[in-house]
């Protein structure tokens, strides 16, 4: 990477930074799902690794998130964002120089800020605890100059109109700047009480519904038509998605302190809006599923597919999940526990992991020009990721339903302990799966760019999969 940081932009490849981004996210996936196992350990063995504040549960719980957010998640819709976006305009990157400065000032800041979180250097505030100084550089070196070659790249495109995909990207880097801007804005003017709560859910809440959650989408109304060669089944229910994520996914987000003295209009608000977030999740849906009309073969023969149609498919459960614990008698129920956990890793691990991976596997073989080293491989990644997530997701549910029937029930404390303990267990196992499955995708994506086999021009990495 250090030789393409000072050489000129012409003398770039294009695909560079798309390349540097796509290894960096496998790497950090890596380090984050490793250090949620570890986490999961200590809550399923609580004798596991003790007598350093280094390893307590409270430091690297908050590295565990940050790095999945910002390394892994983050980091695989930038490297998507420089290689569609330009594919789709039919031109080049606006400037592959400022892309890999971009992807290795984001290495730099992100390594230092999960640093300072772990030594204890921490805001405090739920998926912002960052620091104030690392918020002003995510701002300034990591999404600002993103938003600046995306938004740069579709201005000076060489087709007519814009596709549904960039839609969402152009849109999804101005929103996530805007969410991030606010949200931290508690810590740089000090504000406190209702205001700091409120806007720091806010921020929260905003990160998954106007950044995570369109982006990830954008990836599949690419991948899905490429690949199966069906064109996107109707527009016009893509735009109807773009438009509702905008209108009802910047709710207040209320429905995050339903207990705390916020008006009583704004939570009811909040919880009407929160399903009709079904209505997005509906548009998105179907429009996919409908694309895949006559190559559902593809659905079991091909990697990419898999991943899309997993990660689409997962929308269902998210959404309806979504939409239903936002009413405020569930709301109530399931407030604090484990379920709430449950549904976050449906999102960041579910939903969104598997359209990112499709994204970075696609991603990886075409610039690259180099054919998956092996499929087998690839698909022990894909069973991995599936069943770990889901022995996590049903373990943690369940666990979140005993914790809310301890809290209404006043059960003494130990009780719920003890009675959760196999499911810790459980989640323990599910999640070391998904670490394990991403250190053969490390390997198995390290193989691809050093002794894959060569794709001829005019061919596409999908289309050699099956042939020897």
């Amino acid at each position: 990477m250090l030789k393409y940081l000072f050489a000129k932009n012409e003398d770039i490849a294009p695909g560079t930074a798309a390349v540097f981004f796509g290894f960096s996210s496998i790497i950090w996936f890596v380090i984050g799902t490793g250090l949620g196992s570890f986490n999961a350990a200590k809550l399923a063995f609580p004798d596991f690794v003790t007598g350093s504040y280094l390893f307590s549960f409270g430091h690297m719980r908050q590295v565990h998130v940050l790095a999945v957010i910002f390394g892994w998640i983050s980091m695989a819709f930038a490297m998507a964002m420089m290689y569609i976006t330009p594919a789709l305009g039919n031109t080049r990157l606006w400037s592959e120089k400022l892309g890999v400065w971009n992807c290795f000032l984001w290495n730099v800041g992100l390594s230092l800020g999960l640093t300072l979180l772990w030594t204890g250097m921490s805001s405090g505030r739920e998926y912002s605890d960052m620091p104030w100084f690392i918020d002003l550089y995510i701002a300034a070196f990591i999404a600002l100059p993103m938003a600046i070659n995306v938004w740069m790249t579709i201005i000076k495109r060489r087709t007519q109109g814009i596709y549904t995909t960039n839609w969402f990207f152009g849109a999804g880097v101005f929103m996530v700047t805007i969410v991030f801007i606010v949200g931290n804005s508690p810590e740089w003017f000090n504000l406190t009480g209702l205001s700091e709560a409120y806007l720091t859910w806010w921020f929260a809440h905003n990160v998954l519904g106007l950044w995570i959650t369109p982006i990830a989408a954008a990836i599949a109304y690419y991948t899905v038509p490429k690949v199966t060669g069906n064109p996107l089944y109707s527009h016009r229910i893509g735009h109807l998605h773009f438009w509702s994520v905008v209108v009802f996914y910047s709710t207040p987000a209320a429905h995050h302190l339903m207990s705390a003295p916020l008006p009583e209009w704004l939570k009811s608000f909040a919880s009407v809006e929160g399903v009709l977030i079904l209505v997005p999740a509906i548009a998105f849906v179907s429009n996919l599923l409908l694309t895949m009309q006559g190559k559902w073969h593809m659905f079991v023969e091909n990697v990419e597919i898999k991943y899309t149609i997993t990660g689409v498919l997962l929308a269902v459960p998210l959404n309806m999940q979504g939409g239903f614990q936002q009413t405020r008698a569930i709301n109530w129920y399931v407030h604090g526990t484990g379920w709430i956990v449950a549904h976050a890793h449906l999102a960041l691990l579910g939903f969104s992991t598997f359209l990112e991976g499709a994204a970075v596997y696609y991603g990886l073989q075409t610039i690259l020009r180099r054919k998956l080293y092996s499929l087998a491989l690839a698909n022990f990644h894909f069973w991995f990721l599936l069943i770990g997530f889901a022995i996590y997701w049903i373990s943690m549910t369940i666990a979140g339903l005993i914790q809310g029937a301890g809290k209404i029930y006043e059960v003494p404390y130990i009780d719920v302990v003890i009675a959760e303990h196999p499911y810790m267990i459980a989640r323990w196992v599910g999640g070391t799966m998904v670490f394990t499955g991403n250190l053969v995708w490390l390997y198995n994506m390290w193989m691809t760019a050093r002794a894959g086999a060569v794709i001829p021009e005019g061919r596409l990495p999908h289309e050699l999969a099956y042939e020897r």
